[in-house]
């Protein structure tokens, strides 16, 4: 069998059990690396000068689910060069950083953003009086 057919056989399987973990862990029926995405993005601009491994997380996550997209949907053929089999360990370790709640979700669910609130002019003051 081809080398690179076993890497992306293995990267496939290896995407296929990823994408069920974070559906579980994100309590959706599917799609779980889409669902992390999503709500990686919907915090981006919190948490990408605090959390300095956000955007890379999310740029693996797009190359990786790129990559699977391309095998699934038959626009690459299993036999061409895709990629190492380090995106199959990388998958592992941020499952790991999942259960160890260490991955960037989890530690954003932890931060506290305190946003400095702007004094309210003397109108607004006084028009507040009145509401």
């Amino acid at each position: 069998m081809h080398k690179n057919r076993i890497t992306n056989e293995n990267f496939y399987d290896e995407y296929c059990f990823f994408d069920d973990y974070l559906a579980n862990y994100l309590n959706v029926d599917e799609n779980g690396v889409a669902e992390y995405i999503k709500r990686m993005k919907e915090a981006i601009y919190e948490v990408k000068d605090v959390l300095p491994e956000w955007m890379p997380i999310i740029a693996r996550l797009e190359k990786i689910r790129s990559r699977f997209e391309s095998l699934n949907n038959a626009t690459t053929n299993f036999d061409d060069f895709q990629g190492k089999d380090e995106d199959v360990v990388w998958m592992r370790i941020l499952m790991e950083k999942i259960e160890g709640g260490a991955d960037p979700l989890t530690k954003y669910s932890k931060l506290k953003f305190t946003f400095k609130k702007r004094k309210k002019s003397l109108l607004q003051r006084f028009f507040s009086l009145f509401s």
